[in-house]
């Protein structure tokens, strides 16, 4: 009887604590697809997430940045997919071995592919900017902003409040465009870029 009545309490003990602990973890959050990382509102935070990359790479090719059309949306998703790339700049950088891992692309098509992408290198700043995906910044405001700034470079250093002046943009905006700048992989997107010869000023 004792025996029954102790077994009884601790499952109820065991029960409760499991309850509390659940209370005090708040909801799971929803997971990534891809990658497994917790999702916070509708973003992956993961900055080498292959669905963010993927998205990055494949708005940098569009004919508005600075059109890679034979780099189409199912072979970025494969460099995505192998962690080949994490931002445009490392497009650039990729050697022989890495092509090879690519499924279904010829010789011809590679050789098609890294014609566009040496063709890209003479895109005009406005649409580096563009392609380089910063928040809220569409064509028009890329053409604008470097119409104002005369260059990427000159860009990134311009604080909030002389963005908001000069282009036209909310509070918020401005902000979230200087913390882009600031954030150290796309620092190292722009680096590389530029190593391998975009021109950042018109």
């Amino acid at each position: 009887m004792g025996t029954a009545v102790t077994t009884t309490i601790d499952i109820r003990v065991v029960s409760l604590l499991q309850t509390l602990t659940d209370f005090f973890k708040g909801p799971s959050c929803p997971k990534c697809p891809e990658c497994g990382s917790n999702i916070s509102g509708d973003l992956c935070p993961n900055l080498d997430c292959p669905i963010k990359v993927a998205k990055w790479i494949t708005h940098w090719c569009s004919p508005e940045a600075v059109d890679i059309p034979a780099l189409d949306q199912a072979r970025v998703e494969q460099l995505a997919s192998h962690r080949l790339v994490v931002h445009p700049g490392e497009l650039y950088e990729l050697g022989q071995g890495d092509w090879d891992r690519l499924e279904d692309v010829s010789a011809g098509q590679l050789a098609e592919i890294q014609g566009q992408m040496q063709s890209s290198k003479l895109a005009e700043p406005s649409a580096l900017l563009f392609g380089l995906r910063l928040p809220g910044v569409d064509t028009n405001l890329a053409k604008r902003l470097i119409c104002v700034f005369g260059s990427i470079d000159k860009l990134r250093e311009t604080k909030p409040r002389q963005l908001q002046q000069a282009g036209e943009l909310s509070e918020q905006q401005a902000v979230e465009i200087r913390r882009w700048f600031r954030d150290s992989v796309n620092r190292q997107a722009l680096q590389m870029l530029e190593q391998n010869g975009f021109r950042f000023s018109g």
